[in-house]
C-alpha cells in the first residue's frame, strides 16, 4: 500500500480533529464539489441508522493521477486549485490547502472514494486513516513522522486502488462505511429526544420548527446536523422574501445564479432563515458593498443586520454575526458580534446578520475554516466596520423604533380604554358621553350649554404618581 502524507502545517489540526462538528467536515466535501463544476451534491446518512455516509456530486471529477499526486504529494503544501480557475456560472474558487477530503476521518475510520473525470483515467480507492495517531506522535514515532527534502511530512494513512466499476456518470462519490460508533449511537440517540420530529422533505416545514425551540440541542444532532448545513453551504434562501424588506433579494438572486443544490436524505436545504411576522416589527440595516486596501491587500464585502424587535430570535443558533468567504459560512452565527464591546441588554438576543466577505480575509483563516485568526489586520478592519454599523445606525434604530411603537400601542390603549368607558357610561346615563384626556392644570369646567345636551367625562393625564383625575 502507499502512504498518504500531509504537510505539518495541517498536522496539529489534523490529528485533533480538524472541523467541530460533522456538518463542518461535510462543508468542506460540498465545497470540493462546488469548486468541480457540481451542480447538485448528494448526502446520504443512512437514516435513521446512521451506519454509512455517503456524499455524491455531478461535477467534473478527478483523475487516478490526480489522486495519487494528492494523496503521496503531501495534503496541505499548497492551495488546491489557483486562484485564476474559471468555475462555470462565475462562481468564485473556494478550496485551500486540498485537506477537506481527510476531514471525513471525524466522521469514519476508512471510506470508499470514486471518482469518474470528464477527461482522464477514473478510479476507486479504499482509505484508510490511523487510530490513535495523536498518542502516537505525541511519542515522535519514526514510522509517521520523516523529514523530506520539502519538509517535515506526516503519515496519517493508507490508500490502495481497487477495482473500478464505471456508472457512466461523471463525478465523486465517497462512501464512509466504517462510520466511527459514537457517531452513530448519538445521531441514534437523537431521534429519541421528547421534541423529536421526523424533519419534512419540504425544508420550509422543517424551518418553522426550528424557530419555534430555543436551541437545536432540544431536537438533536441529526436536526443539527441538517441545520448547519445549510446555513454554511453556498445556497440560495427559502426566496427572495426570507428576511424582511427583501434585504437579501439581491444575494439570493446571485446564489440562484450559481445553479447549486445541496440535498441531504431527499431534503433539498436552504438558508434556514425565514422572518417575517414579527408583530413588533424589525428594524433592518443593509451594509452596502465596501472596498478597503488594508496593508496593500483588498478587502470588500457586503451584508445586511435585522433585529427583530421585542422577541428573541428562535433557535439560539441564530443570533449574532456570520461571515461567509465566497459564500461559505467561516463557523456559525457569532453572538457576541465579532467580540462587540457594548451591552445592549435584551436587543442583542434580537439580532442576526451576514457578511458576504468577496475578497480577501482568507489568510485570516484558520486551517480549520471554522475561525479566524482575529487579530488579523483585515479581521480587525471587518470587525471594525462592524462594529460602528451596529454603534452608530443599527442599535439607535432601535431605540427609536421602540420608542415610537411604545407610543402608539399607549395611544391605542388609550383609545380603546376611552371608548370601553363611554359605551358602560352612555348606558348608565341615558343619552351620550364623550371621553377627553385633559393635559394636567387644563380648566376642566363645562358650560351648562354643553351640559345640556350630553355629558362630558374628561381625564386629567396621569401624574408621575400615578394618580387620575375624573371630572
Amino acid at each position: 500500500m502507499a502512504k498518504i502524507k500531509v504537510h505539518e502545517k495541517a498536522l496539529a489540526h489534523l490529528s485533533r480533529g480538524l472541523y467541530r462538528s460533522p456538518a463542518s467536515a461535510l462543508r468542506e466535501l460540498v465545497s470540493n464539489a462546488w469548486d468541480a463544476n457540481a451542480h447538485t451534491v448528494r448526502i446520504d446518512t443512512n437514516y435513521p441508522y446512521f451506519l454509512q455516509l455517503a456524499v455524491r456530486d455531478d461535477g467534473d471529477g478527478f483523475t487516478k493521477d490526480a489522486f495519487r499526486d494528492l494523496m503521496e504529494g503531501g495534503i496541505g503544501y499548497s492551495e488546491k486549485r489557483p486562484a485564476q480557475l474559471a468555475l462555470i456560472n462565475d462562481r468564485p474558487v473556494i478550496g485551500r490547502l486540498g485537506i477537506g477530503m481527510l476531514g471525513i476521518a471525524q466522521i469514519c475510520g476508512a471510506f470508499t472514494i470514486t471518482s469518474t473525470p470528464r477527461k482522464g483515467e477514473p478510479f476507486t480507492a479504499r482509505v484508510r486513516l490511523y487510530d490513535l495517531l495523536k498518542e502516537r506522535l505525541d511519542q515522535d514515532d519514526a514510522q509517521l513522522v520523516s523529514e523530506t527534502e520539502v519538509g517535515r511530512e506526516v503519515d496519517v494513512g493508507e490508500y490502495e486502488f481497487v477495482a473500478h466499476k464505471s456508472s457512466g456518470r461523471h463525478g465523486t462519490s465517497i462512501i464512509a462505511d466504517d462510520v466511527h460508533p459514537t457517531f452513530a449511537r448519538s445521531f441514534q440517540q437523537s431521534l429519541t429526544f421528547e421534541k423529536f420530529k421526523e424533519p419534512s422533505l419540504d425544508w420550509a416545514k422543517s424551518v418553522k420548527i426550528t424557530q419555534s425551540i430555543h436551541s437545536l440541542q432540544e431536537l438533536g444532532d441529526y436536526w443539527r446536523l441538517l441545520w448547519e448545513l445549510a446555513a454554511s453551504c453556498p445556497i440560495p434562501y427559502l426566496s427572495d422574501r426570507a428576511l424582511p424588506e427583501r434585504i437579501i433579494a439581491e444575494d439570493h438572486k446571485r446564489l440562484l445564479s450559481y445553479d447549486f443544490k445541496v440535498v441531504v436524505d431527499n431534503i433539498a436545504l436552504a438558508k434556514p432563515i425565514n422572518l417575517q411576522r414579527n408583530p413588533g416589527g424589525y428594524t433592518v440595516r443593509r451594509i452596502d458593498p465596501e472596498h478597503r486596501l488594508i496593508y496593500g491587500r483588498d478587502l470588500r464585502f457586503h451584508g445586511y443586520i435585522v433585529v427583530q424587535e421585542g422577541a428573541q430570535l428562535k433557535p439560539d443558533e441564530l443570533r449574532g454575526v456570520l461571515i461567509r468567504i465566497k459564500n461559505v459560512a467561516i463557523g456559525y452565527y457569532d453572538p457576541s458580534m465579532l467580540d462587540y464591546r457594548y451591552n445592549e441588554g435584551p436587543r442583542s438576543r434580537w439580532l442576526t446578520g451576514e457578511i458576504f466577505v468577496d475578497d480577501g480575509l482568507e489568510d485570516a483563516l484558520n486551517v480549520d475554516r471554522d475561525s479566524f485568526n482575529r487579530f488579523h489586520p483585515q479581521f480587525r478592519a471587518l470587525q471594525e466596520a462592524v462594529h460602528k454599523v451596529l454603534q452608530e445606525d443599527v442599535f439607535p434604530g432601535v431605540y427609536r423604533n421602540i420608542k415610537v411603537r411604545s407610543t402608539k400601542k399607549e395611544e391605542q390603549r388609550k383609545e380603546k380604554r376611552s371608548s370601553a368607558l363611554s359605551a358602560v357610561l352612555t348606558d348608565a346615563v341615558g343619552k351620550p358621553v364623550r371621553i377627553r384626556e385633559a393635559e394636567e392644570g387644563e380648566d376642566v369646567g363645562i358650560d351648562e350649554h354643553v351640559r345640556s345636551l350630553d355629558v362630558t367625562i374628561q381625564l386629567l393625564k396621569t401624574s408621575r404618581r400615578g394618580k387620575q383625575t375624573v371630572t
